[in-house]
């Protein structure tokens, strides 16, 4: 069976022990998970075998108005369908923790993809800096008002990503001090 190898510092092995601890679920269960919910965007038939396999199922009754509703929205929030949007309320009020799209991930995705020309844009300015250091005063600050600019536009773009989705599902703020937070 093919292998997936990657190395990490022993901080994000223990931090990622603690997360799949706390949602009860096996390291390698939840890495196939997350593997599943990335590439499932781009396969129609992609699936994980495991012992997380859905197999159980909840029945909920509504009225014709409640489906319609349901559907409506299930469709206005960018889900693919109805289960799909149920699932995600499910869980989100489960966990209390976001529960993306699949547009909402596209878009974290395009949001590190900015993230790393930025950073390339910095190491070019570095290496700029470290040659012609006389001449460099009017192209850092240009350069660096530029990228100022790039980091405002991506934080307040992941900004109101995060902030839909807190409201979607009514997800309390936690602050750095563990104090809920008005966002």
């Amino acid at each position: 069976m093919p292998r997936i190898e990657a190395r990490i510092s022993e901080q994000e092995k223990s931090h990622w022990r603690q997360f799949c601890a706390s949602k009860g679920i096996s390291e390698t269960v939840m890495l196939k998970m997350m593997l599943q919910q990335l590439t499932s965007a781009n396969s129609s038939n992609a699936t994980v075998k495991s012992s997380a396999t859905k197999n159980k199922k909840v029945s909920i009754r509504l009225t014709p108005h409640q489906q319609k509703t349901l559907h409506q929205k299930s469709h206005q929030e960018g889900y693919l369908n109805q289960s799909h949007w149920v699932l995600a309320c499910v869980l989100a009020n489960l966990f209390k923790e976001p529960v993306l799209t699949v547009d909402e991930i596209k878009a974290l995705h395009e949001s590190s993809r900015q993230l790393a020309a930025i950073g390339r844009n910095l190491n070019q300015i570095a290496r700029v800096l470290n040659i012609e250091f006389r001449e460099s005063n009017k192209m850092t600050k240009e350069a660096i008002d530029l990228l100022t600019g790039n980091i405002n536009k991506h934080k307040l773009h992941v900004a109101k990503l995060l902030h839909k989705n807190r409201h979607r599902w009514d997800i309390p703020i936690i602050n750095a001090e563990g104090e809920h937070d008005e966002g």
